[in-house]
């Protein structure tokens, strides 16, 4: 019983030390943030690691969106991943604070020009 035991608790380290890799842990924090623009509704960045593209035209891309306090409100931090149709400059959001959302519509930017400039910026610096 006691070699089993053993056995079984090598294995496991074994596989502990395989499956700690510093990679896993540098991918997850590894993020280039580009703060794109700033106005009177807050600060918009693009993170420029993430853009990718998906098909044709379209691409995702990670963004953070700081919003400016207002009568005194906390400012307000949240993180969206975006899809972006680059040839009609149409977006939806996939997820906003981790959260998916289905079933998100296609949407202009309706002269919002901290989401004007997260199209423009990533639709220029695509990946293919």
């Amino acid at each position: 019983m006691g070699i089993i035991l053993n056995f079984f608790s090598l294995c496991f380290i074994v596989l502990i030390l395989i499956l700690n890799n510093s990679e896993f842990a540098y991918a997850v924090s590894n993020v280039d943030w580009v703060l794109l623009k700033e106005n009177n509704d807050g600060k918009e960045w693009i993170d420029m690691g993430s853009i990718k593209e998906i098909n044709s035209g379209e691409i995702t891309v990670l963004t953070k969106f700081l919003r400016n306090s207002k009568e005194g409100n906390k400012e307000q931090l949240s993180l969206y991943v975006m899809r972006i149709n680059c040839n009609d400059n149409t977006f939806k959001d996939t997820s906003i604070n981790g959260i998916p959302q289905f079933g998100s519509k296609w949407q202009s930017s309706n002269n919002d020009e901290l989401i004007e400039v997260v199209i423009e910026k990533s639709c220029s610096e695509r990946v293919n």
